[in-house]
């Protein structure tokens, strides 16, 4: 069974433990890097990540991003979207389908 492991502040993360995905909150900087170094060390397959996490490990998560696993995907926080995830989400899928197909018309 693949790992799955979410990053983030605590209120985010907490509640995903009853599903079986290991939680790892953050605070700060550098326990998100090290959370994020953990999960990779651990063999996470799937890592969601906060927005907040996204932004201070956007370098850790770079290298990783033309590898199979694990797969990094943000998510936004219970404080709200700053639309970090919906736009990282917009990039993957226009980098995976070769074509943007996620705007809508008039967006551009």
């Amino acid at each position: 069974m693949s790992k799955i492991a979410f990053i983030g502040d605590r209120d985010s993360v907490w509640g995903f433990k009853a599903f079986g995905v290991t939680v790892l909150p953050a605070a700060g900087v550098e326990e998100a890097q090290n959370a994020f170094k953990a999960a990779v060390q651990q063999g996470h397959a799937v890592i969601f990540v906060t927005e907040d996490v996204y932004e201070v490990c956007a370098e850790q998560i770079a290298e990783y991003r033309d590898q199979a696993l694990p797969t990094v995907t943000v998510l936004p926080s219970v404080k709200g979207s700053r639309g970090i995830a919906t736009a990282e989400i917009h990039r993957a899928v226009s980098a995976a389908v070769g074509a943007d197909i996620l705007s809508v018309s008039g967006d551009n």
